[in-house]
């Protein structure tokens, strides 16, 4: 059965639930949640973490050795049950291991360990993958974590670093990559509009940032995305939605012409026999 915990210091505090070790709150402790309340309405997830693709596989579908298996958009690991294997105030660690369900969709023993730390005003976000198995391992993670948007989008910026003037932003066309890209000029901010989101998420490969920072209409910072290692963000809300989603992952969708064979997929990270490999992002909650 799902429960959610909650981590706290003297800053800021977290909610997480078992199910899909998904983060539910977080707030600076004498403020609301930055993160949405969830409404099926507009979707029905808060902040999922994906794996062990990002984003979509054309069709749904893709070959190994021959054979064909299924797997919907970001994978199954935000619909399965996490364990929690170690837990203090201010940290939580859960652990998911393959199984005969997932193995009829992604073929591979494997422990994947999503680690929440609390530092200061700061959410650290761990992804701790391991190959249990006896044959290379492909595998994509990434998080999705959607906050909440007041009044209408059009009254919030994403600010970048200093220096980043205009990003690329790779083209969807029913969730994959149609090949097509589009400069943005970011200098100053990106103000938001629903427009930039009619061709589906905003998505910048191989960023040359290292975060975000989201500001509302009176130009008050209210929280940053940041990564050291992140290998593309995907930035993401539908019309009329209470949320905006800034989403760090290590992966991403097919191109509109792949093989489909799943260790041939652009952005797909290969885990030998008994490695692991460790990325994380963090979010900053501002005063």
């Amino acid at each position: 059965m799902a429960t959610s915990l909650t981590l706290c210091n003297d800053n800021i505090s977290a909610s997480i639930n078992t199910f899909g070790a998904e983060l539910i709150n977080l707030n600076r402790l004498d403020k609301e949640n930055l993160l949405w309340s969830m409404d099926a309405t507009f979707w029905s997830r808060t902040a999922p973490n994906l794996f062990p693709i990002v984003g979509k596989l054309k069709n749904n579908t893709y070959h190994i050795s021959g054979k064909e298996y299924t797997m919907t958009q970001h994978g199954f690991a935000r619909d399965q049950l996490f364990e929690v294997i170690k837990q203090s105030n201010i940290s939580v660690t859960f652990l998911l291991k393959s199984n005969k369900e997932t193995r009829k969709k992604y073929p591979f023993d494997f422990e994947f360990n999503v680690k929440y730390l609390l530092q200061e005003s700061v959410l650290k976000i761990e992804y701790i993958t391991r190959n249990l198995g006896d044959s290379p391992m492909p595998y994509s993670v990434g998080g999705h974590p959607g906050f909440e948007i007041q009044k209408n989008i059009s009254n919030y910026t994403l600010l970048f670093p200093d220096g980043i003037n205009i990003v690329s932003r790779h083209l969807l066309e029913d969730s994959c990559f149609s090949s097509e890209t589009e400069d943005m000029i970011v200098e100053g901010g990106l103000k938001l509009n629903e427009q930039l989101f009619e061709r589906d998420a905003i998505v910048i490969k191989s960023p040359s940032f290292d975060q975000l920072t989201l500001i509302d209409e009176a130009n008050l910072a209210l929280l940053t995305v940041q990564s050291d290692n992140w290998e593309a963000i995907g930035i993401w809300t539908k019309k009329d939605a209470p949320f905006l989603c800034i989403e760090p992952w290590w992966g991403f969708a097919d191109s509109k012409n792949t093989s489909g064979n799943l260790f041939q997929k652009d952005g797909i990270h290969i885990l030998e026999p008994g490695q692991t490999e460790t990325v994380s992002y963090s979010i900053l909650v501002h005063e």
